[in-house]
């Protein structure tokens, strides 16, 4: 007689969300020492841009923690695309997108304040870029799309809300970015380093809830099994 029983995922599978958590983990305690430890990175977090560590003593560090935040987003990718809720090709190429740019970011350091502009920083500014609409994007589209499932409606509702809530963080960056770019102008940012950091806790708060939703979306079965 058959039997059924529940079927487990691969452990490979069931540790894509727990790696991607931890990872993150990882990058804000990085982020963390980097704002404690006056030594590694002797900046004012109010008036600093986030990039300006990339030419700290704590390069490394910061380095470090762009190099686990795209770990992590990449597991999450891969999470959310296998149980189903990531199917769109254009929100898993944005996802994909948001991995790489983080990297670039990494690699490609900003020009130094009233330094000549090279094209290491113009890279870096595109990247950064890039960055701020990517995972805004996708939380919004993810949210949008599973909005009325019953199951995810919680989720569909926290993710547009924080991908909307950190819109406003945005523009400062995007806005001039835009003016400079476009019309050749020169249009200053304000409170950079405020509202970066704001921005930044937006965004590790939309990782963590993705890889929530992941969690709980995890494929369950049964199988049968003969009985004794």
């Amino acid at each position: 007689m058959l039997c059924p029983a529940p079927v487990r995922p691969r452990l490979r599978a069931r540790l894509l969300v727990p790696g991607a958590l931890a990872a993150f983990a990882g990058a804000v305690v990085l982020l963390t020492v980097l704002h404690v430890d006056r030594r590694l990175a002797p900046l004012d977090p109010v008036s600093t841009m986030l990039s300006d560590y990339a030419l700290s003593p704590g390069r490394l560090l910061w380095d470090g923690a762009l190099l686990l935040t795209s770990t992590g987003s990449a597991l999450l990718l891969v999470a959310l695309y296998r149980r189903g809720l990531l199917a769109n090709p254009a929100l898993v190429a944005a996802k994909a997108l948001w991995c790489v740019s983080l990297l670039a970011v990494a690699v490609f350091a900003k020009d130094p304040q009233g330094g000549a502009i090279t094209a290491t920083g113009k890279i870096h500014l595109y990247a950064s870029a890039v960055t701020c609409l990517s995972l805004p994007v996708v939380g919004w589209a993810l949210g949008r799309r599973h909005r009325d499932d019953p199951r995810w409606r919680r989720f569909a509702t926290w993710s547009r809300r924080l991908a909307l809530a950190a819109i406003p963080f945005y523009l400062p960056f995007i806005v001039p970015f835009a003016v400079n770019v476009v019309l050749g102008g020169h249009l200053p940012t304000v409170a950079t380093g405020l509202v970066e950091r704001l921005m930044m806790v937006l965004e590790i708060a939309l990782l963590v809830l993705l890889g929530h939703w992941a969690h709980r979306a995890m494929p369950t079965g049964v199988r049968f099994r003969p009985s004794a």
